[in-house]
């Protein structure tokens, strides 16, 4: 199980390595739903870092639809990155009628060369996640989809997850649920899904805010419940 948490700052990643978190999403503006970091952030945080860090690759949260210009921006950020020795990106890319945008994802894909990649939750606005699946089975560089299995949370969704984890199965890509989950409501996800891996955002913070730091106590108390799973 790979318990992957979000990191905004140096000070998260230097706790999320402290308390036993597996992997790090580093992003910033989460207001926005999650931007491309500072890249001296990127540097820094690969540097004081024992666990595997992706980073996200957005520029600004419009759409997932991008003009070739954001392309463009986005691949040349994700060859600075590169360069920094992280371990993936987190990418996502939809056509205006919500299906793969597998032109720009192809532009985004080749600049990463041997990197992890997550799609993000761009997934949960494609009109058929069945088939989106299948597209995105077709990159061997997409390791893992976030997902909430659609709109609302991902407690809202979970026999749609677990259509995507059977359908998954094999393609060499793992379902990641995430979109509110928290220490009261992972036990009914693992339970049902017996995930890969899991994400957390609010739900590993201090008053469930990113104003907050992340909970040493949280990040114990749902790695407890999922070794007891």
């Amino acid at each position: 199980m790979i318990i992957e948490g979000i990191a905004t700052n140096l000070k998260d990643v230097e706790n999320l390595n402290s308390y036993g978190v597996d992997r790090i999403e580093l992003c910033e503006s989460m207001d926005q739903d999650g931007l491309t970091p500072d890249l001296e952030l990127v540097r820094r945080a690969v540097l004081c870092s024992d666990i595997p860090i992706n980073v996200m690759v957005r520029l600004d949260d419009h759409s997932f639809h991008y003009n070739s210009e954001v392309i463009e921006k986005m691949a040349e950020q994700i060859e600075v990155i590169k360069s920094h020795g992280v371990n993936g990106i987190v990418i996502g890319a939809l056509t205006t009628n919500h299906m793969i945008d597998t032109e720009a994802l192809e532009q985004l894909l080749a600049p990463a060369d041997e990197m992890e990649v997550t799609f993000h939750k761009a997934f949960d606005e494609v009109e058929d996640q069945s088939e989106a699946l299948e597209t995105l089975s077709q990159y061997p560089q997409i390791k893992t989809v976030l997902t909430s299995g659609g709109k609302g949370s991902a407690t809202d969704n979970i026999e749609q997850l677990l259509r995507l984890t059977e359908k998954a199965d094999g393609t060499g890509i793992t379902i990641m649920p995430g979109g509110g989950l928290k220490v009261d409501n992972i036990d009914r996800i693992f339970q049902s899904l017996k995930p890969g891996s899991m994400h957390f955002g609010t739900g590993i913070r201090h008053n469930g805010s990113y104003d907050h730091p992340v909970s040493k106590e949280k990040i114990l108390l749902i790695k407890e419940l999922v070794s007891d799973g």
